[in-house]
């Protein structure tokens, strides 16, 4: 009897941990030529994630992190299925709000953070996962 009730227990476990949400940065890409910033999140889950807020960031190569963000964009997520992608396409350096006063335009290296689910909107199984910070 202690068999059984222990593997349905274990069997239990599997499907609620496994039942869920979880967004993480596929992709993220800055072409300075064009000025432009690419991102893709994936949703690794097997439950399709809900409307949610995914922020990017340029910042200067070396900036500290109480001077961050130097610039950043929003993008309105309305869902991603489970074991699909959402791409943000082509945003250009102009759609960034830059607070700091950091030119864009002016930049031949970054660091580029992207923070998919930046709201915490989407209960996930793994809310630690979500932030990409890379320099380019």
């Amino acid at each position: 009897m202690k068999k059984y009730l222990v593997l349905l227990l274990a069997v239990s476990s599997l499907g609620l941990i496994g039942c869920s949400e979880n967004l993480v940065v596929q992709d993220a890409t800055i072409d300075f030529s064009a000025q432009t910033v690419n991102v893709t999140v994936k949703n690794i889950g097997n439950k399709d994630a809900g409307a949610h807020l995914t922020y990017i960031e340029i910042n200067d190569v070396g900036a500290a992190e109480a001077e961050k963000p130097q610039s950043q964009f929003s993008a309105n997520v309305s869902g991603i299925a489970a074991g699909s992608s959402w791409n943000s396409g082509d945003i250009s350096f102009s759609s960034f709000s830059s607070p700091r006063g950091l030119v864009l335009s002016d930049l031949t290296s970054a660091n580029l953070v992207v923070r998919a689910d930046a709201k915490n909107m989407v209960e996930e199984s793994n809310e630690d996962d979500n932030v990409y910070d890379m320099n380019h």
